[in-house]
Order: structure tokens, then C-alpha cells, then sequence
């Protein structure tokens, strides 16, 4: 925990306009959690992430834009839905074409966007998730090693239970078997 002291200050108008300026010190507690160099040094490894094909990320961003301006766009053109109906339509054909409009205009870019991910993107798809496997088997085989590491405060070195190697914590690369 952390004292922190903050400043509050107010300010009054007398008669004239004057003003006048009052500081009140505030001290609040916060919890702070800080890390040392030697805790950065000795972080576990990060599991690294695999991004999606640039394509596929444009094509997920555009999909829906394209059903947010197709369904804007009845409220915006309602006489593009007046050439639709025709003159003598009840209320429930009038409430059939806005259904049909609303599900065109939301259903088919989900549809375009879910068609193009499994169609067009697949082989990519499929290299991703094998890059995705490999990177989780190395991070695994990694945190394994990592877990049998042991630090020494006396002699500010890392030892290696499984191989008997030692090295300085800012050499902690130089104990991972690849």
C-alpha cells in the first residue's frame, strides 16, 4: 500500500469579485504493486501470439460496416421502401418487406463475413492454427524448463535443476535446451 497526497483546490468570488483560492490536501492509500529488475529478468516465458491474415481482418472489420450503413440506409431512403411496396399493401406486407429489408441487410454481410473466413481464408486458417499448436507445444516444453530454474540471492545466479547449468539472471536465455 502507497500514501498518495492530492491537492483540491476551490476558488470564491467575494462581494467585489475578488477571488479567493483554498487548498485542502488530500492523502487517499492505494494499493501499488511494483516490480523489481531481478522480477523482470526472472518472468516466466510469454506464450507469443499468432495474428490473423491481414485480408481476413479487413474483410471481418468491412462486414459489419457494410450491414450498419445497408440498415441505416432504409432510415435514411425511405422512399427507396415506397417503390417497393405497392399502393394497396396491408400492414402485414408492409411489415414483411421491413423484415426481409432488416434480415437482407444484417443476415447477408454475417454471411458474406463467415463465407470468406471458411472459404477464401482456409488454407491460412489452417497454417494459423498449426502455428497456434506449435507455439503452445514450445511455450509448454519452455515453462517446463523455466519451472525447474532456481535462483540463488547469495551468488545472483540462475541454476538449472535438470541440466546443473548456472548463469546470471540477465543471461537467463542461455539455460532453455531448444
Amino acid at each position: 500500500m502507497e500514501t498518495q497526497v492530492t491537492t483540491s483546490t476551490s476558488v470564491t468570488y467575494d462581494s467585489a469579485g475578488n477571488p479567493t483560492y483554498n487548498s485542502v490536501p488530500q492523502t487517499t492509500t492505494v494499493p501499488v504493486t511494483h516490480q523489481t529488475r531481478l522480477g523482470a529478468l526472472l518472468l516466466p516465458p510469454r506464450r507469443k501470439t499468432i495474428p490473423l491474415p491481414v485480408g481476413e481482418k479487413i474483410i471481418l472489420w468491412l462486414c459489419p460496416l457494410l450491414a450498419i450503413a445497408l440498415y441505416l440506409s432504409q432510415w435514411l431512403f425511405p422512399s427507396f421502401m415506397a417503390g417497393l411496396l405497392p399502393a394497396d399493401s396491408s400492414v402485414a406486407s408492409i411489415l414483411l418487406v421491413i423484415l426481409s429489408i432488416c434480415s437482407l441487410s444484417i443476415g447477408l454481410p454475417v454471411l458474406l463475413g463467415v463465407l470468406t473466413h471458411r472459404v477464401f481464408f482456409r488454407q491460412a486458417n489452417k497454417r494459423r492454427r498449426e502455428l497456434q499448436q506449435q507455439e503452445q507445444e514450445r511455450w509448454q516444453y519452455l515453462m517446463r524448463q523455466w519451472e525447474q530454474f532456481c535462483y540463488c540471492h547469495r551468488c545472483d545466479c540462475v541454476f538449472s535443476a535438470s541440466t546443473e547449468q548456472i548463469a546470471a539472471p540477465e543471461q537467463i536465455q542461455q539455460l532453455y535446451r531448444q
